[in-house]
C-alpha cells in the first residue's frame, strides 16, 4: 500500500513537472531557450543510464554470449558481493565528502575510520553471542521483539559505529568543525555497512543491490548521525542541557530509530506493515539532511566565498544511484535472461523508483546561511520533496 501511495505522489509530481515546463514554453518569448540541454539535463542523464543497458540486453546477444553459469556464480559470488558492496560504500562516501567544503578533511583520515569500523564490524558476532547466551534474543511476540531490536540490534550496532569516532577524537585532531562529526560517523556507518552489505549480497545474491544501497546503507548513516549531532551540540556549546544528558538523549534517538526501522522488517507478526519502514526512512533522511545543513552552517571555518553546488550534487546522485539501480538489472539479465531482467526492472522501478527520486531531491537542496541552526520540523511534506528541475 505504501509503495502505491508513494508512486501516486511521484506521478503527481511528474504531471506538475510537465505542466510547469509547458507554462514556461508559453511564456518564453524566445522559444529556442526552452530547448536548451541544461533545462532537461537530469532527464537526459537518467534516460541514457537506463536505456543503454536495456537496449544492449534486449537487442544484442551479449547476454547469451556472457551468461553467468551456476558454477561461475558459486565460485565467484563472494567476489561480486565484495566489489558491489565496496561500490555502494564509495558512492555514499564521495557524497558526504563533497559536503565538506570549508575545512576539507584528509582522505587518509576518512579511510582510517572506514577501516576501523569495518574491522570492529567483523567482531559484531561476539556481543550478539553474549546477549543471546543471557537469553536476550528475538521473539515472535511483537513487544519482546521490539525491545530486542532497540536494545539488542540498535544498541550493539550503533555502539560499534560510535567506537571508531571516539578513537578518532581521542588520538587525532582531525575533527575540528561541526560537520566533521557527521562526516566521520557517517563514514564509520559506511564501514559497518560495507561488511554487512557484502555478507547479505553473498547470501542473497546481487538482486538485493537496491535494498542495500538505497535503504540499509542510508539508514545506517542517518541513525549514527544523530549521535554525531549530539556530540556537535556538546562540543560547540549549542545547548544548555548537561553534556551527559545530551549524549544519552541522542544516543537513544539513534538506537531507537535503528530498532524501530528493523522491527517492521524482522518480526513476522507485523511484517504486513513493513511499509512503515519506508515512511520512517524518508522521515529520517529529511532529518539527516537538516543535520548536515545545520552543521555546515555553523562551521567555525565558514567562508562566504565557498558554497555547495546543488546542481552538481544532483547530477552526481543521479548518475550514481540510477547506475547502481541498473547494475542489478544487468546482473539479473546475465544470470537469467532478458525477459526475467525486464520483469525485474518493472518490479524494482515500482519499489525503488520513488526512493531514488526522494534521495536525489532531498539530499541536494542545501541552503547555506552562516550561523543558522534551524530547528527540526515535523510535516507530512517530508514525503513530497521539491521537484527536480
Amino acid at each position: 500500500m505504501v509503495n502505491y501511495i508513494l508512486n501516486f505522489i511521484g506521478l503527481i509530481l511528474i504531471i506538475k513537472w510537465f505542466k510547469n515546463h509547458i507554462n514556461d514554453l508559453k511564456t518564453l518569448k524566445n522559444k529556442r531557450m526552452f530547448f536548451k540541454v541544461s533545462r532537461f539535463k537530469s532527464v537526459f542523464i537518467t534516460l541514457i543510464i537506463i536505456l543503454i543497458p536495456v537496449l544492449i540486453v534486449n537487442f544484442t546477444k551479449i547476454e547469451e554470449l556472457n551468461h553467468i553459469t551456476d558454477e561461475t556464480l558459486k565460485n565467484n559470488n563472494y567476489i561480486y558481493a565484495i566489489v558491489v558492496s565496496f561500490l555502494i560504500t564509495l558512492i555514499w562516501l564521495i557524497y558526504i565528502y563533497k559536503l565538506d567544503i570549508f575545512n576539507k578533511e584528509k582522505k587518509r583520515h576518512l579511510f582510517a575510520i572506514l577501516l576501523l569500523s569495518s574491522l570492529f564490524t567483523l567482531f559484531a558476532e561476539f556481543p550478539y553471542q553474549f546477549i543471546h547466551n543471557l537469553g536476550f534474543t528475538d521473539s515472535e511476540n511483537p513487544m519482546d521483539s521490539f525491545i530486542y531490536t532497540v536494545f539488542g540490534i540498535g544498541l550493539i550496532e550503533e555502539t560499534i559505529k560510535l567506537i571508531p569516532l571516539l578513537i578518532m577524537l581521542r588520538f587525532t585532531k582531525a575533527i575540528d568543525e561541526p560537520y566533521d562529526y557527521i562526516l566521520y560517523i557517517s563514514a564509520s556507518a559506511l564501514g559497518f555497512s560495507l561488511v554487512e552489505n557484502a555478507m547479505y549480497l553473498h547470501q542473497h545474491g546481487l538482486e538485493i543491490i537496491n535494498a542495500r544501497a538505497l535503504y540499509a546503507t542510508v539508514a545506517h548513516m542517518t541513525f549514527s548521525s544523530m549521535i554525531g549531532y549530539g556530540l556537535f551540540l556538546i562540543r560547540f556549546k549549542k545547548t544548555k542541557i548537561p553534556a551527559i544528558l545530551v549524549f544519552l538523549l541522542f544516543f537513544f534517538f539513534a538506537i531507537f530509530s535503528h530498532g524501530f526501522y528493523d522491527f517492521w522488517l524482522i518480526n513476522k507478526a507485523v511484517s504486513k506493515f513493513n511499509g512503515l519502514t519506508t515512511l520512517f526512512l524518508l522521515t529520517t533522511v529529511h532529518i539527516w539532511f537538516s543535520i548536515k545543513n545545520n552543521t555546515i552552517n555553523t562551521s567555525n571555518f565558514y567562508d562566504n566565498n565557498k558554497t555547495l553546488n546543488n546542481d552538481k550534487l544532483k547530477v552526481y546522485l543521479i548518475i550514481s544511484l540510477v547506475s547502481i539501480f541498473m547494475l542489478s538489472y544487468i546482473y539479473v539479465a546475465f544470470k537469467w535472461n532478458s525477459k526475467e531482467a525486464n520483469n525485474f526492472f518493472v518490479k524494482s522501478a515500482f519499489v525503488y523508483g520513488y526512493i531514488i527520486f526522494y534521495l536525489i531531491a532531498t539530499l541536494t537542496k542545501f541552503d547555506l546561511a552562516k550561523g543558522v541552526l534551524k530547528p527540526f520540523k515535523w510535516s507530512l511534506r517530508f514525503f513530497v520533496p521539491k521537484k527536480l528541475k
